[in-house]
């Protein structure tokens, strides 16, 4: 029986499309976009479904890439790898491994797919590291017209640039090529600040560790903050076991959550109880199984980034917010740091980026801490993250991408009839070839 109803991972948002289609060929992704263009269907890649807003949904032709998967090769003289778009991170970095190769910076998260975490600007943490659109070297890309081109840097910069964050709106991404790393190890270690001390120094810190990052429980005055490096040493014995501490302490979110309906108030002294069951303690690994970490409990989650220099003060202005609201969640606000990005759509465009996440449970009373923390991001200059929970329209984010016209033009030269839009990037990027909205704040 054919497949009807789509799902996101988180179980959120949904789908029933006219055609759910699963290509496992570069011809057959071809294929299907020509067919859809001439019965004038709009068309929408879908991955893993880890967005938490609607950027999937679509009343056309889904298209499936799950089961378009693998390395297509590797040449280590050139340091590349290319990998089939439907892909998981996780499986693209077991393979580079098995060649003694790695990717050199990635976000926690190994179930994404290549092409999904590409199209959302999706990011690792280190100051010296952009988000994952500045490892691609090459990609394929299915366009309206039916046609399969490669795109690499020595191609138009405008279509160079637009394609490496595009949410799938510029066609249908089939392989990417990334640059490669020799294989190595990191090893992380934890240690505790004051949240004053630490917000006053965030640019600081930013560059204290090579992939750094911090952990704030906002009912607390205290920041976990993450060190991780690259080292010579070995991997840590029984290491495998160290990063689910990660795993284990979303287990606990997701039962602190469940018990927190009862009553909001109730979250820190049970996050607290669950917290204490299995702390978390040093270790080194390979680089890619230290970057990510099992997430078997399914949530929600917010990210705006951020000017570094402003996240401190950002991250002050949350905390009497959060705390006015009358509930937590058990999560704790994530800060991450990165590079900035030549890359139009890129939340990371222009600047050193400081990266402020919420994670909340699938409840109705959760999200409004979302909301309440969004206002502040906002009023500090962030940019929503492209594939997570957020309300700006395209009235507010327009003005904060200074080439946000240039992606408009290579949008409506390569999709004029608006094949690849659906509801949420007409809400988020216009209609194809619309005229340009007000500069808003």
């Amino acid at each position: 029986m054919p497949r009807s109803t789509w799902r996101t991972w988180s179980g959120t948002v949904h789908c029933t499309p006219a055609q759910w289609l699963v290509p496992t060929s570069e011809d057959e992704i071809i294929e299907a976009v020509a067919v859809a263009g001439r019965n004038g269907l709009p068309v929408r890649p879908a991955g893993t479904g880890h967005s938490f807003n609607r950027l999937v949904p679509t009343g056309g032709v889904l298209l499936d890439l799950t089961a378009y998967t693998g390395v297509v090769g590797v040449d280590r003289a050139a340091g590349e790898v290319t990998v089939r778009a439907g892909t998981r991170i996780g499986a693209l970095c077991a393979a580079l491994d098995r060649h003694g190769l790695a990717l050199a910076n990635i976000g926690t998260l190994a179930y994404q797919t290549v092409a999904g975490a590409l199209s959302t600007g999706n990011h690792g943490t280190g100051l010296a590291h952009p988000p994952l659109s500045g490892q691609v070297r090459r990609v394929r890309l299915v366009t309206a017209d039916g046609r399969a081109r490669t795109v690499g840097p020595g191609d138009d910069p405008d279509l160079w640039g637009a394609v490496r964050t595009a949410l799938g709106t510029l066609g249908v991404l089939t392989t990417v090529t990334f640059a490669c790393v020799p294989q190595f190890r990191l090893g992380l270690r934890l240690r505790d600040e004051s949240f004053d001390g630490f917000t006053d120094r965030l640019s600081a810190w930013a560059g204290e560790s090579a992939h750094g990052s911090a952990n704030w429980l906002p009912w607390g005055d205290r920041v976990t903050v993450r060190s991780v490096d690259p080292t010579d040493g070995p991997a840590t014995p029984r290491a495998g076991w160290r990063r689910y501490a990660g795993a284990l302490d979303e287990v606990g979110c997701g039962l602190v959550g469940q018990a927190g309906r009862l009553g909001g108030g109730a979250v820190p002294r049970l996050a607290a109880g669950f917290g204490a069951l299995w702390p978390a303690s040093p270790y080194a690994d390979a680089s890619h199984r230290v970057f990510t970490f099992p997430q078997p409990v399914r949530f929600l989650a917010m990210e705006h980034a951020l000017p570094l220099e402003v996240t401190g003060d950002a991250l002050r202005a949350l905390r009497p917010v959060l705390r006015r609201l009358g509930t937590y969640s058990p999560y704790s606000v994530l800060v991450r740091v990165g590079a900035g990005d030549d890359v139009p759509l890129s939340p990371a465009y222009g600047r050193p980026t400081g990266y402020v996440n919420l994670t909340v449970p699938r409840q109705a009373g959760q999200i409004e801490i979302l909301r309440a923390a969004e206002h502040v991001l906002r009023a500090h200059g962030g940019r929503p993250h492209w594939g997570k929970a957020h309300t700006a329209t395209v009235e507010t984010l327009a003005a904060r991408y200074p080439r946000w016209r240039d992606f408009q033009r290579v949008r409506a030269h390569l999709d004029p009839a608006g094949m690849f839009a659906n509801e949420y990037t007409d809400r988020v990027l216009g209609p194809v070839a619309a005229p340009a909205p007000a500069v808003t704040g």
